[in-house]
This record gives structure tokens, C-alpha cells and sequence, in this order.
């Protein structure tokens, strides 16, 4: 992959540049940014920065800058990215891969095939108004080599005909499947939409309920699937009911009879909702039980159960672990309206498998803009090369390899072009890969031109596309920005015990308390006999070292005698604090509570870890401070006066 990124960027090349040419020369430059005592030199555009700003400075921000004073702030932070640059931030793996990342995944909405993504979309949707019960066999494909593959397939082939002469499913998969599911006669219960791969899923709702599909294949091996019910999917229902005791629900069949009997219509549901049910609330309701999803604590066995009913009308035998309930459906709801889950499901599809089919149209509609065609004959010579075994003439074959290979955007390009991937496949293809030659080397010269098509695109969105370009900036500099201030300010900061020490005593002043307060420990025991034994242990401890030693006398063996809190406690905080030291008599002693404390009154913080939240911010705030003074030291900052002109003037 390395070296078709290389092979890609040398076919690039000139078109990023003429392109970057043109676009930097309708688009002035606002300030640069000279290292002093080199030539490196940091150049940032009118649009870039109006880009930020306006992001930053709408109508309905809270912080709005003016110009001037956003320009000072962006230009502080570009000296910061320049000094990530410095330290090589940029050039480190973790930066690229998730830069890399971002951008794969910024590029799919401006190049993906909307029409194809609205498509998939629907008709996920329209699957999701049904719940399909299905069944399969599978014989797995994981871990298989060739031989094993070709048995695979006459196995699958093996049941699939003994199907079709009538053999049971339920048997067959116990026998034959490898799939978990074998214990249920291979059943998988409700297939939805994004409940499995997608080629298993078309192939479960193409297929009609009580049939079996032919076999099929997907990463997972061959399957065999049979569709064995198909209802409408619920998400709500509303429902009425006659809730009975066992004891007289089962004696003699009472509840199947009168369940019986009120599908026949023999008997009125409300009379019988009077005479039997010992539910009061749905009772006094006419058997009203209303909404299952205004009732959050039925047991999800039995909402399920009643989801899965399934129509309307029909009196049917629920039962729970003490009661049994004759329900009848009054109403039911399925999923929302498209347009209420459309970015919903817009977003399930290109996270799912389906991205996949979504992103090889993309490719298709690539390879046509950019007019690809493969020669034939200058594949051709590949193909014989994959697995040969003389060095010797494998090396005389590569030196051979002149001829013309594809035409793509324009240009033709040749074989040698195409060698350095194809040596990576090369080695790859030895290693591990089970396809025959030909199989694996179409594949491979499939990934090649899909990557080629779309680092093609990637580049023309960074060089033509103004608001992908100014994303990607965006991004890298701030991911750039968080690993330069994580090591001079906020790691630096949390670290740096010395300086956090000398900082909080030249500033002693800032973190005075307007009154004493107590730091120690807030000591609370089981009982009293443990509290007495606190206390006379209590005088012989140093503070620091109460919490440890309590512990180890009292909370061992799965005991917990003692619970402590240390603290710095100002007055008015803790009740126990304010009745023993602060000696608050209107806070009484609890004669339930066994508590003591031990250690001091302090006027003032005596160290910074008594005040170490503020004091490690206002560091962090003072490190940040030296950090861009320093930059703004070793670096000239030139600004452009007429381009800012211009952009005062586009404000008014």
C-alpha cells in the first residue's frame, strides 16, 4: 500500500500543483510567519483565516472578538501549530493515522452517491416494517484453504439437494450446520434490516415464508436459509386484558375455554373482564391496560410476546410467572414516518455493510470521470508472475515491463508504474492467500485502480473544494495544536511538582481564605466500641498517615468498621467538622453516629495541594503565557494591511 500511495502521488503531482497555483493566486495572503535565523516561512491566506473567524465569531457567539483581536489570537495559534511542526508532531504515526482517518471519512459525503444512499436507505426502512423469522444451514468458510473450500461447496450442495427431495430443515441444520444455531433446527428468530450482513439479508427477504433459497455465499461460509414467518413489526401496542390467578386459570383448562369462548364470540370481554380479572387498575378500565411503552416495568418476555401477536382482535394466553392473562390487541403501532427516521437511517447505512456497495458505486462513477481503461495486453504478463519461483527470470520479466498498462484522466501510464504495488501483492500472495493467481492478481488490480480513483479525487477536493480544504486545515491544526499544549502546558503542568510548588509561593497571596478552615480527616465508626478504640489510637498517629493505619486495623477480613474522608472543610461544609471543631452547638450530637476527627485549623493553604485545582490552572494559564510570548519572540509575524483592509470592509 505504501508504494501505491507513491505511485499514486508521483501521477498527482502536477495536478495538485498547477491547481494549487491557481487557487492560492486569487486568494491573497493575510500574514506570514518567518523563523528567525532560517528561511522557513508560514504563509496564511485571506480565506483560511476568514474561515475561523466566522466560525467563531457568529452573531450568536458568546465570545465575539473583534478583528483585530482575532487576528492576534490566530496568529498565536498558528505559532503554536508551527511549533508542533517543529517538534515533529506532524511526522509521527499517531498524527498520520488519524489524520488519515479523518479525512477517509470526510471525503465519503462529498464524493458518495446520493441517489444510491437514499435508495439503501428506503429501502431498509421498508424492510423494517416487517419482522421475518428465519432459519439457516451454514458451512463455515473461516480458516479454510482450497481443498477445504471445494468440500464446502459439495457439502452445501449435498443438503440443498436432500431439501428438495423433502428432507426436514430442522434436522439437517442439527446435523450439518456450523452456526450456534444448530440447537434451535438452525433458527435465528427475527431477521430486521443491519441485523446481518447485507447479502444474507437480501437473501432472507427475497425468499418466500415456508420456502428455502438455493445456496449462497457470504464471508461467513455457504448458507442455506428458510423463511418461517413474516409479520408486520410493532413498536407499540395498546392492550386490554383479564388478569387470573393460576388456581383457577388452570383447573380444568377454565382460561383456554374462555379464551375459546371469546374469539367465538360466545361471551362479552367486558363481563368477563368484571367477573374474573383480579387486575383493579385495568379492571376498573373495562380490561384497558393502555400502551406497553407508558409501562415500564413489564417484564420484557411478556411485551415481547405481545409485539409478536401481531394483530388486532385476537384473544390470546399470555402467561407470567404467577398470573395468566387472556390479552387482546385494541391497537397497534408500527415505525415512524420515513421522513421523521430518514437521518437515521441515512447514517446506519453508511456504517454497515452497505457503505461497501455504496462506495463501489462511488468507484464506478470515478472510473468514468476519469475515463480509466486497462489494456488487456499489458496486464496480461502479470498474471504468470505472481507465483513464479526463478528468481532469476522473475527479475528479467520486471525488466520487460514497458509496455503500455492503462489510460487514466488523460494519461497513459505503463506496466512499471503498476510493478512496485504489484511486488507488495506479490509477497502478500505467497504468504497467505488461497485464490488461484488469476483470481487474487484481479483483485488486487481492482483495489489498485479503486485507490488510484480515489486519491485522485482526495486530491482534487483539497485543491478545488474550499470548505473540504479548510475542514482538513482545521483538523490537522488542532489535533497538532492538543499534542504541542499537552507537552508544554497541560502534561507539563500536571507534572511539574517543583514548579508548581515555586508558582504557588510567589503567589501565596491570590489563594488566601477569607476565614480558617479544617483539613484532616472526618473519621465515622460502626459503633461506639470501635469509635473508642479511634480515639485512643487517634493521639499516637500523624495526620498523613491516620487513613492507612485505620484501615489496616479495622477494615480487614471483609469488615468495614470505619469509613474516613479526608478534606480541607471551611465552615458551613460538613456537619461533623461544624459541630466538633467549628464548635457549632446548634448542629446535635447524633446518638446514632459514632464519629471523631483528627487533624488542624489552617489560616491559609500551606502548600499548593491545598489548593490545587486553581493553582495548577493559573500555571497552566502562566506556562501558556511564556510558550507564545517565547514564539513571538523567535519569529517575525508580517501582516498584510491592505488584505486586512479588504476583510474590514467585507465586515461592514
Amino acid at each position: 500500500m505504501i508504494a501505491m500511495k507513491r505511485c499514486i502521488s508521483v501521477v498527482l503531482l502536477w495536478i495538485g500543483y498547477v491547481q494549487l497555483l491557481m487557487a492560492q493566486s486569487a486568494d491573497p495572503i493575510l500574514f506570514t510567519i518567518k523563523s528567525l535565523g532560517d528561511e522557513y516561512l508560514e504563509e496564511v491566506t485571506k480565506s483560511e483565516f476568514e474561515y475561523i473567524y466566522k466560525k467563531n465569531n457568529t452573531g450568536f457567539s458568546v465570545d465575539k472578538k473583534s478583528l483585530d483581536e482575532y487576528l492576534q489570537l490566530f496568529i498565536d495559534f498558528k505559532l503554536k501549530v508551527l511549533d508542533a511542526k517543529t517538534m515533529w508532531i506532524d511526522r509521527s504515526p499517531a498524527y498520520k493515522n488519524e489524520l488519515a482517518t479523518y479525512e477517509a471519512q470526510l471525503t465519503i459525503p462529498y464524493l458518495r452517491d446520493s441517489l444510491m444512499l437514499e435508495m439503501l436507505a428506503r429501502e431498509a426502512y421498508d424492510r423494517a416494517a416487517y419482522d421475518v423469522y428465519a432459519s439457516h444451514i451454514l458451512v463455515s468458510m473461516e480458516g479454510k484453504d482450497k481443498a477445504d473450500t471445494a468440500q464446502a461447496f459439495a457439502k452445501i450442495n449435498d443438503i440443498y439437494a436432500q431439501l428438495k427431495k423433502g428432507a426436514s430443515f430442522q434436522e439437517l441444520a442439527v446435523k450439518y450446520s456450523d452456526c450456534p444455531s444448530k440447537r434451535n433446527g438452525g433458527d435465528l428468530g427475527v431477521i430486521g434490516p443491519f441485523a446481518t450482513v447485507y447479502p444474507f439479508e437480501n437473501v432472507v427477504y427475497s425468499t418466500e415464508v415456508g420456502k428455502f433459497s438455493a445456496p449462497f455465499r457470504t464471508k461467513f461460509g455457504y448458507h442455506i436459509v428458510m423463511v418461517t414467518g413474516k409479520k408486520p413489526h410493532v413498536t407499540d401496542v395498546r392492550y386490554s386484558q383479564i388478569v387470573m390467578d393460576d388456581s383457577i386459570a388452570n383447573k380444568d383448562g377454565f382460561a383456554e375455554k374462555l379464551c375459546e369462548q371469546l374469539n367465538a364470540g360466545k361471551v362479552k370481554f367486558p363481563d368477563m373482564v368484571k367477573k374474573y380479572s383480579i387486575d383493579t387498575a385495568s379492571a376498573n378500565k373495562k380490561g384497558d391496560a393502555g400502551y406497553l411503552s407508558a409501562q415500564p416495568y413489564i417484564p420484557p418476555y411478556f411485551s415481547e410476546q405481545l409485539r409478536q401477536i401481531g394483530e388486532k382482535g385476537k384473544y390470546v394466553i399470555l402467561r407470567s410467572f404467577v398470573t395468566t392473562n387472556i390479552v387482546v390487541i385494541t391497537d397497534m403501532i408500527g415505525n415512524k414516518p420515513y421522513e421523521e427516521v430518514k437521518s437515521e437511517y441515512l447514517t446506519k447505512v453508511e456504517r454497515s455493510d452497505r457503505g461497501e456497495q455504496l462506495m463501489g458505486n462511488v468507484v464506478e462513477r470515478l472510473k468514468k470521470k476519469y475515463g480509466l481503461k486497462v489494456f488487456e495486453s499489458g496486464v496480461e504478463p502479470f498474471y504468470r508472475l505472481v507465483d513464479l519461483e526463478d528468481i532469476e527470470e522473475l527479475q528479467a520479466s520486471y525488466r520487460r515491463l514497458t509496455e503500455p498498462m492503462y489510460e487514466f484522466n488523460g494519461n497513459v501510464y505503463s506496466q512499471e508504474t503498476f510493478l512496485p504495488s504489484f511486488k507488495e501483492y506479490r509477497i502478500s500472495y505467497r504468504k497467505s492467500d488461497t485464490l488461484t493467481p488469476r483470481q487474487y492478481l484481479d483483485k488486487k488490480i481492482e483495489t489498485y485502480f479503486k485507490d488510484l480513483c480515489w486519491e485522485t479525487a482526495k486530491t482534487e477536493l483539497r485543491n478545488q473544494n474550499a470548505d473540504f480544504r479548510n475542514l482538513m486545515r482545521e483538523y490537522s491544526d488542532g489535533l497538532l495544536l492538543f499534542e504541542a499544549s499537552s507537552r508544554k502546558v497541560w502534561n507539563k503542568a500536571a507534572k511539574d511538582k517543583d514548579g508548581l510548588t515555586k508558582f504557588f509561593e510567589e503567589n501565596k497571596a491570590k489563594y488566601n481564605w477569607p476565614s480558617s478552615r479544617y483539613k484532616g480527616v472526618v473519621i465515622r465508626c460502626e459503633d461506639k466500641q470501635t469509635l473508642d478504640k479511634v480515639n485512643k489510637l487517634l493521639p499516637k498517629l500523624h495526620q498523613d498517615s491516620v487513613m492507612k493505619v485505620l484501615n489496616r486495623e479495622f477494615n480487614k477480613d471483609g469488615k468495614n468498621l470505619v469509613k474516613m474522608e479526608r478534606g480541607i472543610f471551611a465552615e458551613g461544609s460538613n456537619s461533623v467538622v461544624d459541630r466538633i471543631v467549628f464548635k457549632k452547638q446548634s448542629i446535635p450530637a447524633d446518638p446514632n453516629s459514632f464519629v471523631t476527627v483528627k487533624g488542624k485549623l489552617i489560616s491559609g493553604p500551606e502548600t499548593y495541594m491545598d489548593v490545587k485545582g486553581p493553582v495548577t490552572a493559573d500555571y497552566q494559564n502562566y506556562l501558556e503565557s511564556n510558550w507564545v510570548e517565547t514564539l513571538r519572540e523567535r519569529h517575525e509575524v508580517h501582516i498584510f494591511d491592505n488584505v486586512l483592509q479588504m476583510i474590514r470592509e467585507e465586515e461592514k
